[in-house]
């Protein structure tokens, strides 16, 4: 049963992300692994709750997937108090 409650929570948050994220072409987020090491859905997410944090084309279009997941991990800890837990390398 808690196999199951997990397996039904993963969806409900993997369709909250892809809803956040769907008005931003570049990204599509079907799993909890790979979706993410490109850096674009961690900064899609948060550009889709906070755009005024950063611009997001120039962080889509110039940067490297490290340096996305860096700027993601470092936008949430300086503006929205989340601690980084993940090493982007």
């Amino acid at each position: 049963m808690a196999g199951l409650q997990q397996t039904n929570s993963e969806k409900i948050l993997l369709s909250w992300v892809r809803q956040s994220t769907r008005n931003y072409p570049q990204v599509n987020v079907i799993n909890f692994t790979t979706s993410w090491s490109d850096g674009l859905a961690f900064n899609a997410l948060l550009h889709s709750h906070r755009p005024d944090l950063f611009d997001w084309n120039a962080v889509a279009s110039q940067q490297s997937p490290v340096q996305r997941l860096d700027h993601a991990f470092n936008i949430a800890r300086q503006h929205l108090g989340i601690e980084k837990l993940l090493d982007p390398e």
